[in-house]
């Protein structure tokens, strides 16, 4: 059992003291009849009318979309984006069946409010940062299409547990509540090694990106948490972007920071930087100390950081500190894939997954 899962273990059992869950009680309405509706109150103080049973969703955008995939595929009537074959391996094929709505904000701007009504969701579910005019954008949304929608906030790292506990609550999941715990646990594991390692100690690093991997993720920004929690992010700069690309560095820059230690994403240089001599004098590339970041179904540290994030700090944190760390990072792994996406991950896609992840 990973610390994880027995850290779980523990805090359940402290909390009902092993006596049995009690059923909640039936809503009931004025009328004296079972309810078919509850209010429910999101994260921007909305008081929003949704089915007492919600059992049709659909997810607003691609991190909505993500996050519901872990807790209620099975509900989901349709997707904000197509998933790539890559995703479907690890998700299950038989969500290319359902049909693409489009998103509602950023992107394309793509989204198809008449497939939406047509694939007839109880509940539109908004997942993300919330901008000033977002409240007055799902009321509109909701008069429009006629359809309930909430928006649930999830800004970083130490928000997710509240996120599948609010998930637990408007789905009455119980799966949700499971990865509530798990996401509780796993930051507090990752928080209470690294609050062990003098600030001095701890490597000074960089996760970089882009085509020429001279794009980074700054210190302070959206999508950095991993990095800033677990090492000194040697990455500063005036405004972070919280854009999925980062912002633009140059290696001129990169050099004068030197990083100790590399992170890239997938899709960029990883396989080449070794062997590109403007790169050789860098800390992390002559000691051998760069990896790639896993990326299947989701890039484990950002684009888009959500819960994703949640194994890509179990990773990191080992690749930091290796030695500070029990059990087996393959078990962390299995248990994670199988919890979030229902998959057993085989050897050979462990491997795969893993590729210039680890040290050798």
């Amino acid at each position: 059992m990973s610390a994880v899962a027995a850290l779980a273990v523990v805090v359940s059992l402290g909390a009902c003291g092993g006596a049995p869950a009690v059923e909640p009680e039936p809503v009931i309405d004025p009328s004296g009849e079972p309810a078919t509706t509850r209010v429910v109150t999101d994260s921007l103080g909305r008081e929003v009318k949704i089915p007492t049973e919600v059992e049709r969703i659909a997810a607003s955008g691609p991190v909505a979309q993500q996050v519901l995939l872990t807790v209620a595929p099975e509900r989901m009537v349709g997707l904000s984006g197509e998933l790539t074959d890559e995703q479907l391996a690890y998700l299950g094929e038989d969500l290319a069946d359902l049909p693409v709505f489009g998103q509602i904000y950023g992107g394309k701007g793509d989204f198809n409010r008449e497939a939406v009504a047509a694939a007839d969701p109880q509940l539109i579910i908004d997942i993300g940062e919330a901008k000033d005019s977002l409240t007055e954008e799902l009321d509109t949304l909701q008069d429009q299409i006629g359809i309930p929608c909430v928006h649930i906030d999830s800004t970083d790292l130490h928000s997710y547990a509240d996120l599948y506990d609010q998930l637990a609550d408007i789905l009455d999941s119980e799966k949700a509540a499971e990865l509530a715990e798990y996401c509780r646990n796993a930051v507090a594991e990752v928080e209470a090694v690294v609050a062990e390692v003098p600030e001095g100690e701890r490597p000074r690093a960089a996760y970089l990106l882009g085509d020429t991997g001279t794009n980074a993720m700054a210190r302070g920004g959206f999508q950095s948490g991993i990095i800033d929690l677990c090492s000194e992010n040697v990455v500063v700069v005036d405004n972070p972007s919280s854009s999925g690309k980062g912002n633009e560095i140059g290696l001129e820059q990169i050099a004068i920071w030197d990083p100790e230690l590399i992170v890239f994403v997938g899709d960029s240089i990883y396989d080449t930087v070794g062997d590109d001599p403007a790169w050789a004098e860098l800390s992390a590339i002559k000691s051998g100390n760069y990896f790639r970041a896993p990326s299947v179904p989701y890039n484990w540290i950002s684009m888009p950081a959500s819960v994703n994030q949640i194994i890509g700090l179990q990773w990191y944190a080992r690749l930091c500190y290796p030695d500070r760390f029990d059990g087996d990072l393959r078990d962390v792994v299995g248990e994670y894939y199988q919890l979030f996406y229902g998959h057993d991950l085989t050897d050979e896609e462990y491997d795969a997954l893993m590729r210039g992840a680890v040290r050798e």
